[in-house]
């Protein structure tokens, strides 16, 4: 019992310093040395983990090397607790301008097609799978941001087979996402991950759509 009033009133605490009186929510700045080590830069929401550390951006590689640089976010809330769904958030992000890389057709998400405006998914990435099959459909739309355009297609599944129960995270409760964007010079690519259609100003159930798109969309690359 006493643990469970002390979860509570974290999650009060959590949820008090995440909003401010207006009814938005605060945010972090990205580590400085992430942001030049890896090209980017964003506003994180101001939620902390189970072990109430702020969340964060580390960078491994470098974007001006070759292979790039991939940033990733750890949002596990409790590690005494499996969670059917991913992790972390983590992007690659290469010192290549978002048309050459869809054009070159290497590790790219989307391709052009002939005649046809939106990109569609590349052969690499349109046979996302959940534990009962592959989506049954997937919607495209354009993003864009302060230096940058680009794409996110989100997946929806089904039960391909009747005896399959669905893992949590390819329900409706979920929204499963890639990622494309970038300008003439930078692209930045999330190859997947399902985040919670309900918007919580917490992550111990995992990190909520709103406010991906929230720290998506104040993404900026730092080359610019």
């Amino acid at each position: 019992m006493l643990a469970r009033i002390l979860a509570l009133y974290t999650s009060l605490i959590m949820i008090a310093h995440a909003k401010d009186n207006t009814g938005a929510y605060e945010t972090n700045p990205m580590n400085p040395a992430s942001a030049r080590q890896c090209g980017i830069t964003m506003r994180i929401p101001a939620l902390r983990n189970v072990a109430d550390q702020a969340l964060d951006f580390g960078c491994t590689g470098a974007y001006k090397a070759d292979g790039g640089a991939v940033l990733s976010m750890d949002f596990q809330y409790d590690i005494s607790q499996h969670y059917e769904g991913n992790q972390h958030i983590s992007f690659t992000i290469e010192n290549v301008g978002i048309d050459e890389k869809i054009s070159s057709g290497k590790g790219s998400i989307f391709r052009n097609t002939p005649d046809i405006t939106m990109p569609i998914l590349s052969a690499g990435a349109a046979y996302a799978n959940s534990n009962c099959g592959p989506s049954t459909m997937t919607s495209i739309k354009r993003i864009q941001g302060v230096n940058w355009h680009g794409w996110i297609a989100e997946r929806s599944f089904g039960k391909n087979r009747p005896d399959c129960k669905l893992d949590k995270e390819y329900t409706s409760r979920y929204r499963c996402i890639q990622v494309m964007f970038g300008n003439d010079t930078m692209t930045a690519q999330l190859w997947g991950v399902c985040l919670l259609r309900k918007k919580y100003m917490n992550v111990e159930n995992g990190f909520s759509y709103d406010l991906f798109m929230d720290m998506l969309l104040s993404a900026r690359f730092v080359n610019e």
